[in-house]
């Protein structure tokens, strides 16, 4: 190699550098964001709406709070890092009733995932104003400033596919066996968040394989490497579905996996989703997914961005890591067709919220792509006139996102609409208990009722359900003394339960029944007084 050559590949395995003063000023407004979005959202009423939100907190809690801590409380369906990330924190009263045990992981991972956007961004076009651009449309986009203070494993999946992405971006530069490692750490923990992460799996191993020349052997060495670290993630959750439930599969075929919630829906309502079947329609609905969680400016800056990466044939492959951002659209795409996941946004057919959310994911390319649109070849004057244009069409955009208050945002909307706590049922149960629970344990369907005993504040050690396997599988025999109480759903595991051996619950009376259309039936028992 010529003395030129090496000096150029020297440089290019040295990232440029950011002076002191400009991280530590983008890490305190990356900060003042997290905290200010918390607090604002939080002192609102609306952190803790979500179903999953409250769900993701009830499991986290039943890792130390239950009849049975620990591993049995780990379930089939969502993957256990936030769970168990959130557990500690969980252990607060306060925390756990509020959601804020929730709420902290996501904010923290906000921070995370703003600060390696901002140094990728930077990294990749060798200058600050590119890398400001990316932040300002991270940090200030509505959706995701929301969805940073919420009980959701939205904001922790973001941080590890950026870290993913950083990691692979530096590997690429400097071939060094460490960065790949972490990169790997980095996508196994990602493989523990949300199945996106499984998704992303076989497109960064190829990269791996492609990102540097040399022999083919070493290029296999790192890509074996790469795959077994991070493939050890979905391992250890196939191990666990066939260990603990006898179905490695469990998550995805089992009766608390999606496609089983839709066959019961198509079975009693025979509603079919309007994208089952069809990539087209799940592409349209995606796109306006996108559109209701970041507005169109952002879109199309990232379009015009991606135009430019395609045509700078000198950069384009020392950028192609940015590729790996644009998985999420052909998962979610993948998934609405033909994995029973349906996504709703109110301009299209059911004309409702639910999923919506989903969308966030796609924002690390939105924000990282229109960074191209600021060349370090550009002067620098003319570099910052065209980021004053473009962050002032983002913020105008991001203005009108709020200007009808943010309880109008597309995602708050989610959470307000899909509440459940303000089913009638769940009010029954906390009005009731709320009065005349005496402390005694609680016969009751895990998840099923997320409202209740947060509000009314009774610990899970209190309650008896499906994960406490031993003390369940005796239910048939009639139940232990020390159960005086029973929470039933129609078709719920209680009622199936009661159905299956009602021999074995003679001993206990209907106190309390609410039957609600649309939601169905409700009854509370106590053991009767000898």
């Amino acid at each position: 190699m010529s003395e030129r050559g090496s000096d150029a590949t020297k440089l290019a395995a040295q990232p440029p550098k950011l002076s002191l003063r400009t991280s530590g000023a983008a890490l305190c407004a990356i900060i003042l964001v997290a905290v200010g979005s918390l607090y604002y959202f939080f002192s609102r009423g609306l952190t803790n709406l979500y179903g999953d939100g409250l769900a993701h907190v009830e499991g986290a809690r039943r890792l130390f709070d239950s009849l049975t801590p620990g591993y049995p409380e780990i379930g089939s369906a969502w993957l256990p890092l936030y769970h168990i990330l959130a557990a500690p924190l969980a252990l607060n009263t306060y925390l756990w009733r509020t959601g804020l045990a929730g709420s902290l992981i996501s904010a923290a991972a906000f921070v995370v995932t703003a600060w390696f956007l901002f140094r990728l961004s930077f990294e990749l076009n060798c200058g600050l104003f590119a890398a400001i651009l990316s932040l300002v449309i991270f940090c200030l986009c509505p959706s995701m400033a929301y969805l940073a203070t919420v009980p959701l494993t939205e904001a922790l999946a973001l941080m590890w596919a950026v870290l993913v992405v950083f990691g692979l971006f530096r590997f690429q530069q400097s071939g060094k066996t460490g960065a790949l490692i972490g990169t790997a750490v980095a996508a196994f923990f990602g493989t523990l968040t949300r199945y996106d992460g499984w998704f992303l799996l076989p497109f960064a191993a190829a990269f791996v394989f492609w990102a540097r020349s040399g022999e083919w052997r070493l290029r296999f060495r790192h890509t074996l490497v790469f795959s077994l670290i991070a493939g050890f993630g979905p391992i250890l959750w196939f191990l666990h579905g066939a260990y603990r439930y006898g179905n490695a599969l469990d998550f995805y075929n089992g009766p608390h996996s999606a496609k089983a919630f839709y066959a019961q829906q198509l079975a009693t309502t025979a509603f079919r989703y309007p994208t089952d079947g069809s990539y087209l329609i799940s592409a349209r609905y995606y796109l306006a997914d996108l559109i209701w969680n970041m507005g169109a400016w952002p879109l199309e800056f990232a379009l015009l961005g991606l135009m430019i990466w395609a045509l700078d044939a000198h950069e384009r492959g020392r950028r192609a890591c940015v590729l790996l951002f644009l998985v999420p659209f052909v998962f979610y795409v993948q998934s609405m067709a033909h994995s029973a996941v349906p996504i709703y946004v109110p301009s299209l057919f059911p004309f409702t919220y639910y999923n919506l959310r989903y969308g966030i994911e796609m924002l690390p390319a939105v924000a990282i792509f229109p960074s191209f649109l600021l060349p370090s070849h550009v002067a620098p004057r003319a570099r910052a006139v065209l980021l004053a244009i473009l962050a002032t069409a983002i913020l105008g955009q991001d203005i009108e996102m709020v200007s009808q208050g943010a309880e109008n945002l597309a995602v708050v909307q989610e959470g307000i609409q899909n509440n459940p706590c303000r089913s009638k049922r769940q009010q029954t149960l906390i009005e009731y208990l709320g009065s005349h629970y005496d402390g005694k344990i609680i016969l009751v369907a895990a998840g099923k009722w997320p409202c209740v005993m947060p509000r009314v504040g009774i610990p899970f050690r209190n309650t008896l359900s499906e994960p406490n396997d031993a003390a369940w599988h005796q239910l048939r025999n009639g139940l232990p003394s020390w159960v005086g109480w029973i929470i039933r759903g129609n078709d719920d595991e209680v009622d199936q339960v009661m159905r299956a051996y009602p021999s074995a619950f003679n001993d206990f009376e209907i106190v309390e029944r609410g039957q609600f259309p649309g939601e169905g039936i409700v009854e509370i028992y106590r053991r009767r007084t000898r």
